[in-house]
C-alpha cells in the first residue's frame, strides 16, 4: 500500500552582503572584499555559498536537506555529503518487501569512516563529477531497472554547546528508498522506514536554473544551493577519500562550482611571488582544475601544531563568466582558537 502526501516548502536563510538591487541588465563584477564566512563556529552547522563577482553569500543549515535531484537532461540523485550520508544498492525493486533481515549485514559497510578502502562506492563521486557517478545509479526510463537502496541518513548538526570541533550530532537513522522517473521533467521518490510494509511518495520537479532541486524527507522541498550561475565557492563539512582507507570526514572544507565550469588552482608564493603583487598577467591558464571540486579543498589550512592557515600560498579562481580572482585565506579560527570561523580576502584581477 502506498501513502501520498504533500509537504510545505522551507526557504533557507539567505544572507546578502551586497543587498542593493541593480535594475540594470549589466552585472558589474565587484572589485573584491574581505569575508568572515558564517560557518557557525565549532559545530560548523552551516553550508555557505559564495558568489565572488557580486560579493554575495547564501547560508543553509547542513542537515536541512537529504537528497538533491539534478535539473539538467540526465536523471541523477545526490546524497547530503555534509551530513555523512551513504547509500547501498539492494537486489530488490519492491520497496515494501525489503525488511531488516535483508539489509542487516550491509549496515556496517554503508557508512562513512569505517576504514574500508572500497566504501567510496557508497557515497557520491568524491571529485564532484556527479553526472558520471553517484551512489544511486542513474535513474532509468524503465521502472524495473530502478532498485531499492539502503540509505544511511548520516548525522544531524550537533545541538549542544562546545568550544571543540564537533560536527557530528545524533545519528539520523536508516531509510529505504527507490527513485523513478515521473516524467521527462520530474522524479518520483518512494521512501519508508526499514520494516514498514507501506511507503510514502513525493514528486520532485527539475529546475534548469539550478544544478539540483533539494528534498528533506521530513519537510519537503527546500532551498539550498543558489542558482547555478550565482555561486563559486562552498564552505562545508565534506566526505573526502583517504587513499587506501576509504572515506573520511573533513571540516573547514571548500569546494568550487565545477559543474558550472568554475576552475581554480593553488599559487605558491615561492613560485609566483606575493599575493599583493600577483596580477592578471601572471595567471597560468594551464593550471586551472575544472574536473575536481576539491581544487581548494582543505589545502588552505592545517591542524598540525594547531589550527592555522597556510601563509605560503593563495588561490586563483576563474568563474563561469570568465572573471579572474585571487583569494587569500586569513583565518580558520576566532580569537580564542575555536574552529568554524574562516576568513578570506579576494580581489578581481583586471587588465
Amino acid at each position: 500500500m502506498m501513502k501520498k502526501y504533500f509537504l510545505p516548502i522551507l526557504i533557507s536563510f539567505v544572507v546578502l552582503l551586497n543587498c542593493k538591487e541593480d535594475d540594470s541588465p549589466i552585472v558589474v563584477p565587484q572589485p573584491g572584499a574581505t569575508l568572515d564566512v558564517p560557518v557557525g563556529g565549532p559545530t560548523e552547522p552551516n553550508q555557505v555559498w559564495v558568489d565572488l563577482d557580486q560579493n554575495r553569500v547564501n547560508v543553509n543549515q547542513r542537515d536541512s536537506w537529504d537528497f538533491g535531484f539534478y535539473g539538467g537532461d540526465k536523471f541523477r540523485v545526490i546524497l547530503n555529503n555534509s551530513t555523512l550520508m551513504a547509500a547501498g544498492k539492494l537486489n530488490s525493486t519492491s520497496i515494501d518487501e525489503v525488511q531488516e533481515s535483508d539489509i542487516a549485514s550491509m549496515k556496517s559497510v554503508v557508512t562513512v569512516g569505517n576504514f574500508q578502502a572500497d566504501n567510496v562506492q557508497y557515497v557520491d563521486d568524491i571529485m564532484g563529477n556527479y553526472l558520471e557517478r553517484t551512489a544511486i545509479d542513474e535513474i532509468s526510463e524503465k521502472d524495473e531497472e530502478n532498485h531499492v537502496y539502503l540509505v544511511n541518513m548520516g548525522y544531524s548538526v550537533f545541538s549542544g554547546n562546545t568550544n571543540d570541533l564537533t560536527v557530528v550530532g545524533k545519528h539520523r537513522g536508516w531509510k529505504k528508498i527507490r527513485v523513478l522517473r515521473n516524467d521527462s521533467n520530474s522524479y518520483k521518490i518512494q521512501f519508508a522506514d526499514i520494516n514498514d510494509t507501506t511507503h510514502h511518495e513525493m514528486i520532485v520537479k527539475k529546475d534548469k536554473e539550478y544544478h539540483f532541486s533539494y528534498l528533506s524527507l521530513s519537510v519537503g522541498i527546500v532551498k539550498v544551493q543558489p542558482a547555478k550561475n550565482l555561486w563559486d565557492l562552498c564552505f562545508t563539512v565534506f566526505i573526502n577519500e583517504n587513499k587506501g582507507h576509504g572515506t573520511y570526514t573533513f571540516s573547514d572544507f571548500v569546494t568550487i562550482n565545477t559543474m558550472n565550469n568554475t576552475g581554480a588552482y593553488q599559487a605558491n608564493i615561492s613560485d609566483v611571488g606575493s599575493y599583493e603583487d600577483f596580477t592578471k598577467e601572471k595567471v597560468d591558464y594551464t593550471k586551472f582544475v575544472y574536473n575536481d571540486h576539491r581544487a581548494i579543498g582543505s589545502s588552505w589550512r592545517t591542524t598540525y601544531g594547531g589550527a592555522k592557515v597556510f601563509t605560503d600560498r593563495f588561490y586563483v579562481l576563474k568563474d563561469s563568466k570568465g572573471n579572474l580572482f585571487k583569494l587569500k585565506f586569513l583565518n580558520m579560527t576566532d580569537k580564542d582558537g575555536r574552529r568554524g570561523y574562516p576568513k578570506f580576502e579576494y580581489k578581481l584581477l583586471t587588465n
